[in-house]
């Protein structure tokens, strides 16, 4: 009978021990019943032997990598062709044809210039900007197209400029401005404002709107710069055997031999001209000298005469 009553007191101190617990924990055991959280003995023992949880395992460094930045880079390229003196200007005229098919939004003629001082040499040059793609397609056929010519490439080189910091760091000052250019809208439409306050605000807002303008500008021009590139073409005509311009030095020499004869007579007669004018004095005075240095010889040749005699 004792043993029962001790059975239930525990019983009852338990159910009211559950009871004060259960809505601090927020129904920590697992089984509740009548609204009371009751916990036998099994489940606290395990409970107890149970390991604590691990704590979850830290992201992976791939998963926190940044993306890859894109390279903003431009490109130039720079040719120079020795071709026939007859095979120039079509040359010159093909690579404009081509240029131009392809549209603007592929290729844009930059400057173009030909030069013949008709003795047979044939210059010229072209400046080109275009797409990657484009450049690539007309570097493939450039080679072929000389050969066929009866010209080659004499030159080539290809330089590149990494604009991705500048642009970057332009882009990154350019959204600053217009967050303080939003700023300053706010401040005007304010109702207590003072005159003097608005017209600060309002100078500063018009450089603020000046300085984003200049620097859309900029970004403009750079990102031109990368979406196409430049492309230089130089084109010099070599100088044939049979052609005038193979005896040019020797006319050359000629022609400076002739200039120096014409150069010396030309001094000359400047000179002479120049003296003309000073005859008219000294030829007088050297005349009354002469006179009177005869008469001053013949007087000492009577003196000496007399004393002889």
């Amino acid at each position: 009978m004792r043993i029962r009553i001790w059975l239930a007191t525990g019983l009852a101190a338990l159910a009211l021990s559950a009871c004060e617990d259960g809505p601090r924990n927020g129904g920590e055991y697992g089984a509740s019943t009548g609204g009371f959280a009751v916990m036998d003995e099994d489940q606290a023992i395990g409970r107890a032997m149970a390991p604590s949880p691990s704590p979850p395992p830290p992201p992976s460094i791939d998963a926190a990598a940044p993306e890859s930045i894109e390279r903003l880079i431009a490109y130039r390229y720079d040719y120079r062709f020795e071709t026939p003196a007859a095979a120039t200007a079509d040359l010159v005229a093909s690579h404009q044809g081509a240029c131009t098919e392809a549209g603007a939004d592929q290729c844009q003629i930059v400057s173009a210039n030909i030069h013949d001082d008709g003795r047979g040499a044939v210059s010229a040059n072209v400046q080109l900007r275009a797409s990657p793609a484009w450049v690539e397609s007309f570097r493939g056929g450039l080679e072929a197209e000389l050969e066929t010519a009866g010209g080659r490439i004499q030159n080539q080189s290809q330089s590149a400029d990494d604009l991705t910091s500048a642009i970057y760091d332009m882009e990154a000052r350019l959204e600053a401005k217009r967050v303080l250019r939003t700023r300053l809208i706010a401040l005007l439409e304010r109702e207590n404002a003072s005159v003097e306050e608005l017209v600060q605000v309002e100078r500063e807002l018009a450089n603020v709107q000046g300085e984003i303008e200049g620097a859309e500008a900029q970004i403009r021009v750079m990102r031109g710069r990368v979406s196409m590139s430049t492309l230089a073409l130089y084109y010099a005509s070599r100088v044939e055997a049979v052609s005038p311009g193979a005896f040019d030095p020797l006319i050359s020499a000629l022609t400076n031999v002739f200039r120096e004869l014409a150069t010396g007579l030309a001094n000359v007669i400047t000179f002479a001209a120049g003296f003309a004018p000073w005859l008219l004095i000294i030829v007088p005075l050297f005349w009354l000298l002469s006179r009177w240095l005869r008469s001053l010889l013949r007087a000492r040749r009577e003196a000496k005469a007399t004393k002889t005699e």
